[in-house]
């Protein structure tokens, strides 16, 4: 992929195509929405991610996790665009009612909160590193002297 910022350096085309199970070329209106999407996606994890290079040239796993969260984001708004949430077909006397899970009915490119639990890493084990640690379902009372 070129070294310009704006355009994703994680996924492509091709493999939202293979996501989709459809034949889309880069040169196509389809694959230039497409790109435009994967662009967004990247320019939202790099917000918020701001070790996302050097994460993903030390870890070959880590590119291929920010691959997969890149592509399922564009995949989820290619399938539902207008961000529909049902929809009913009625002929003659039949109808047919159809509703889109919640997280594909956005419209919008949204990285969900298990794909960040996988971008988002603790990058510092120094002495201000919080550790949570269990807490203990009752406390213990106490010690007193015998016979208090």
């Amino acid at each position: 992929m070129p070294d310009d910022p704006l355009v994703a350096r994680y996924a492509s085309v091709a493999d939202v195509a293979a996501e989709l199970g459809e034949d889309i070329t880069t040169d196509s209106a389809r694959g230039k929405q497409i790109q435009r999407w994967l662009n967004r996606a990247e320019r939202i994890i790099r917000a918020r991610v701001t070790e996302l290079d050097d994460w993903a040239n030390a870890d070959g796993g880590y590119k291929a996790t920010v691959n997969d969260v890149e592509v399922s984001a564009v995949e989820r708004k290619a399938r539902n665009p207008d961000g529909m949430r049902s929809m009913m077909t009625q002929i003659d006397d039949g109808n047919f009612q159809q509703t889109v899970d919640a997280s594909r009915s956005t419209g919008e490119i949204v990285i969900l909160d298990s794909e960040w639990s996988l971008l988002l890493r603790s990058s510092s084990t120094t002495a201000f590193s919080v550790v949570d640690k269990a807490q203990p379902d009752a406390f213990p009372l106490p010690h007193y002297p015998f016979g208090y």
